[in-house]
This record gives C-alpha cells, sequence and structure tokens, in this order.
C-alpha cells in the first residue's frame, strides 16, 4: 500500500492509547516531516538540565507562538528559583504539549517522573515520548525516543505489570526494530489477557494492512468497532482494507458514513479521496 492514507492510520492508531487522555490530534505527512528539521538558529534560552545530563532536544516546528514563547520564558526563569520545580516542569510539559511539541514535553514529563517516581509519572513520560517516537522521521530521532520510550514503560511494567497499554505501546516501538515479531507476540499477549482491549486491536489491524494481510486487518478493525462503534479509525481502516479486497461497495458504504462524522480538515480530505478512488 503506497497511498499517502498508511501514514494517516499508522499515527492515529499508534497514539491510540495516548488520546484516550488527551485531544486528538491528526498530523499531515509534511506536519510529520518539520518535526524533524535540523535548528536554523539557537534556541531563543538554554534548556534547563534536569542534572542528569538530559536537557530539552532542540525542535524548530510546529513552532511556538509569540504568546507560548513568552509564558515559556517566564516558567523558565522561575526554575531557578523554585522550591517545586515539579510544579514548574508540569505547567512546561503541558505548554509544549499544547504546542504539539511531544518531543520537548517529554524532557519534561521525564523531569517529574525522575524527581517523583510514581506509576502515573513513568506512564505520562512514556506516552509522551511515545508520541515524540510515531512523529519522527529522522533515524537518529526514532532511535533516541525509542530507547526513552522503553525506559519509561520498563518503569511502568516493573511496578504494575498489568498495565496493558504500556505493555502495547511498548510492543509497537518493536515493529522498525531487528526483532518485529517481538510487537506481534507483545500485543497477542496483551489481548490473551484482555480479548476486548482496544489499543492492541487497533494496532494488531495496522501491522495487518502494513504487511499486505487485508483479511485480517478487516477482522481486527471489525472486533475493535464491535467494541466501540465510534472509533472512526478503525472504520478508516476497515474501509481501506475492504478496497483492497475488492470490497467497493462496502467500503463505499463506509466512507459515506465517515464523511457524516469525522470534522479534521486531514480526515475530511482522505475520506473524500476515498470515495473518489472507488467510483
Amino acid at each position: 500500500m503506497k497511498r499517502p492514507f498508511i501514514i494517516l492510520i499508522v499515527v492515529a492508531v499508534a497514539l491510540t492509547g495516548f488520546l484516550y487522555s488527551r485531544p486528538k490530534v491528526v498530523v499531515k505527512d509534511e506536519a510529520k516531516a518539520n518535526r524533524d528539521k535540523v535548528a536554523e538558529n539557537k534556541p531563543a534560552s538554554k534548556p534547563e538540565d534536569d542534572g542528569h545530563g538530559h536537557e530539552e532536544e532542540a525542535s524548530q516546528a510546529p513552532k511556538l507562538s509569540a504568546e507560548q514563547q513568552k509564558q515559556l520564558t517566564a516558567l523558565q526563569q522561575k526554575l531557578s528559583s523554585a522550591s517545586d520545580k515539579n510544579a514548574i516542569y508540569e505547567q512546561i510539559a503541558e505548554l509544549y504539549v499544547n504546542a504539539n511539541r511531544f518531543d520537548s514535553a517529554a524532557v519534561y514529563a521525564e523531569k517529574i517522573a525522575l524527581a517523583n517516581p510514581t506509576t502515573e509519572n513513568w506512564m505520562r513520560a512514556g506516552d509522551t515520548y511515545y508520541q515524540a517516537f510515531t512523529l519522527a522521521l529522522r533515524q537518529e530521532n526514532v532511535q533516541s525516543f525509542t530507547e526513552k520510550t522503553r525506559a519509561c514503560y520498563q518503569k511502568v511494567l516493573e511496578k504494575n505489570p498489568r498495565q496493558l497499554q504500556a505493555k502495547t505501546n511498548l510492543a509497537m516501538t518493536y515493529v522498525q526494530s531487528d526483532s518485529p515479531m517481538q510487537a506481534i507476540m507483545m500485543l497477542r499477549e496483551v489481548i490473551t489477557e484482555e480479548p476486548n482491549f482496544e489499543p492492541a486491536i487497533m494496532n494488531l489491524g495496522v501491522l495487518s494492512m502494513q504487511s499486505g494481510q487485508y483479511a485480517k486487518a478487516a477482522d481486527r478493525f471489525k472486533q475493535a468497532i464491535r467494541i466501540n462503534p465510534n472509533n472512526l479509525n478503525a472504520l478508516l481502516g476497515l474501509g481501506y482494507s475492504l478496497i483492497e479486497l475488492g470490497e467497493k461497495a462496502q467500503a463505499r458504504t463506509i466512507f459515506e458514513d465517515l464523511k457524516k462524522k469525522v470534522k479534521e480538515p486531514t480526515l475530511v480530505e482522505e475520506v473524500n479521496k476515498a470515495l473518489e478512488s472507488i467510483k
């Protein structure tokens, strides 16, 4: 499958777990590429070091607005005299998340977890690094965020081996590794433990789609829809799988239904393209 929609599905589905507790973020291919552009100018302010050698990683896109940059500068100035740095880290992390700068947000989420190593804090750090990992294109960034993501989720699983979202996301970091089958095995372990765990089912659907096993992908997406009829990503994946299986009439029905439900411009555009392709 070479159509651009595979990127859209991979991004949307890979972030399913994080999106349970965050606003939905759909990213165009061009926007993904921008995240990995090399900075042409030095940062306006020196990133705060947490004492462990972890400094904020530079990112040029999307850029902070003037108001966000002003807020960031003020928060960084407070850090030097703050008795409770975690409270400031929390605000900085949230600012970066709101700006879709997950690479930078993850640095501060990790600082919070290092200072207060609860399962919840490590989970948040892992989720945010996972966002950065999913959106990265340059191999050095993928490798860096992969290692960070795994380290955070391992901390979670040490404390709570039944944290299935952590295990699901951890599995997906192995998809492009030297051990891709490890991803499949871990996801299967998750659904063995919890057969209706939607994120793991969705990710298995995506992996089947990427490997050209569209019948298996369709079955996974149908399963996800039975669990959650409002899962638009599952409907999208099912529609594309049916196209590849030659079931164009069924696919058309799905995309016509999706057209009534989706509001995000990128998804609307993709649904329209799909309908045009099966006329």
